[in-house]
């Protein structure tokens, strides 16, 4: 899914996992590697997505003006949008 925000930008997300609420997380966007095939990556800031178990962990995340997107949490806390 594109959207609408600029590489660099910081985001405090929810997220989902199935239709269950587990938090917010704060997620920066950036530019993805060549062999990633998306338009844009998040990068999980802290170390939350190990406290909750995210890793290789596919979530939904609502940011702040309304879109939706689902992602595999990789490790080192990289979110990588799922191609639907």
């Amino acid at each position: 899914m594109a959207i609408q925000y600029g590489f660099g930008s910081v985001h405090q997300v929810k997220v989902y996992d199935q239709a269950h609420f587990l938090g917010f997380l704060t997620l920066a966007l950036e530019e993805p590697k060549p062999q990633e095939n998306v338009d844009w990556v998040g990068q999980i800031r802290g170390s939350d997505y190990l406290v909750w178990g995210l890793n290789h962990k596919k979530v939904r995340l609502k940011f702040p003006q309304g879109e939706s997107v689902t992602v595999v949490v990789r490790s080192g806390g990289r979110a990588v949008p799922v191609n639907q």
